[in-house]
């Protein structure tokens, strides 16, 4: 009996050990385990970062060419209300933000007429950190482009490209000062050409714009709108938002590069006094679209060419020869397809200048070409062009 008793307790002793060993062997490779994975991980972090090679990425490399020619925009100007009109010390201080882009190294930047529009001060940073005060050469208010220039030379300048040739689909790359941030780069396609007769804002209309979906928002306007290769493609004007906030929601619009070309070109020659707004050229006509009938008539596409409705006396149509009726096909050899692309052709040019328009006229079935030379629009004429 007591063999018995002593061979139970031994067995019993026995399965302790191997279950006490056990735990203990498992509780000694956990610690090991934990020590070995630390000791793992610290070894991965204490290796030197991996250099990653850009190689083709050609957007970085748009960025890089297109980012320092983008400056900040920073503007003062007065306001008051119309019962303090008369007390000047009741006058509020008004300050702006936006953006613009070198065109020239010697200084001249182009920007929006809203962002510019009434102030008495523009501060203008680069991507450096050094600033200027500027001076306003012009500006235009119907394409909302405007003209500064700074005291400075050696500029890094944008290089344009030919809007004229974009396609829908392609990179655009957003670069400006939302919000008051600082340099700032979005990317997004081009989302559509040529969109015409935008509201952006009561009495201002856009027209022939280029849309994209590049994130634009408050303060990017006057930025650039850049293409794949660095290149200036157009000016950042305006979005359409669904918020009180006015955020973007992809719907951002651009004033195309060649029409920036052409427009600024006439504010930098129009030069005189400083805060001059250039007056515009016009040819003295209403419009409208040809009429489907008249078009099935004449075998014209009904995308082609728009019909004069009236020429006003003394006016450079007028004094050409252009008719009532006539139906004007294209201008300095560009198709006219709407009245905005007759508005965005004389806008090309300044008063003074030849441009030559293709017409027919319908009563007797003749195609021809007549000269015409733009005057300056009446100030008090809303007759467009």
């Amino acid at each position: 009996m007591t063999l018995r008793r002593f061979s139970g307790f031994v067995c019993v002793f026995a399965i302790g050990i191997l279950v006490g060993g056990f735990l203990l062997h498992m509780r000694l490779a956990r610690s090991v385990d934990l020590i070995s994975a630390q000791r793992n991980a610290i070894r991965i972090l204490d290796r030197q970062p991996l250099t990653s090679i850009i190689g083709d990425n050609r957007i970085v490399e748009a960025v890089k060419r297109i980012e320092p020619t983008v400056v900040n925009i920073d503007t003062v100007g007065r306001a008051h209300s119309e019962e303090d009109s008369n007390i000047p010390w009741m006058d509020q201080e008004v300050r702006g933000k936006g953006s613009g882009v070198v065109i020239s190294p010697d200084g001249y930047i182009v920007t929006n007429s809203h962002v510019i529009d009434g102030a008495n001060r523009i501060r203008v940073t680069l991507t450096d950190g050094h600033w200027y005060f500027a001076h306003l050469i012009g500006q235009d208010p119907e394409t909302d482009l405007a003209v500064v220039r700074v005291d400075a030379a050696n500029l890094k300048s944008a290089v344009l490209g030919d809007s004229d040739n974009l396609q829908v689909g392609e990179w655009s790359i957003a670069v400006g000062n939302p919000l008051g941030l600082g340099s700032t780069v979005t990317l997004g396609v081009i989302s559509a050409l040529n969109r015409r007769n935008l509201q952006i804002e009561e009495g201002r209309n856009l027209d022939g714009a280029i849309q994209t979906d590049a994130a634009i928002n408050r303060g990017n306007s006057g930025g650039a709108l850049g293409n794949i290769n660095g290149e200036l493609i157009g000016i950042n004007t305006a979005i359409l938002s669904s918020g009180p906030n006015g955020g973007s929601i992809g719907l951002g619009f651009s004033i195309p590069s060649n029409t920036v070309r052409r427009v600024t070109k006439n504010i930098i020659e129009s030069y005189g006094v400083p805060a001059q707004k250039i007056k515009q050229p016009w040819l003295g006509i209403q419009f409208s679209s040809v009429p489907e009938e008249i078009a099935l008539n004449l075998n014209l596409p009904t995308d082609r060419g728009v019909m004069v409705q009236h020429v006003l006396p003394e006016t450079p149509a007028s004094l050409a020869g252009i008719h009532n009726g006539d139906i004007l096909l294209s201008l300095d050899s560009k198709p006219i397809k709407s009245g905005s692309d007759v508005k965005n052709s004389v806008r090309g040019h300044k008063a003074g200048d030849k441009t030559v328009v293709h017409l027919l006229r319908p009563e007797d079935h003749i195609e021809k070409d007549v000269t015409i030379t733009l005057q300056e629009k009446p100030e008090n004429v809303n007759v467009l062009p």
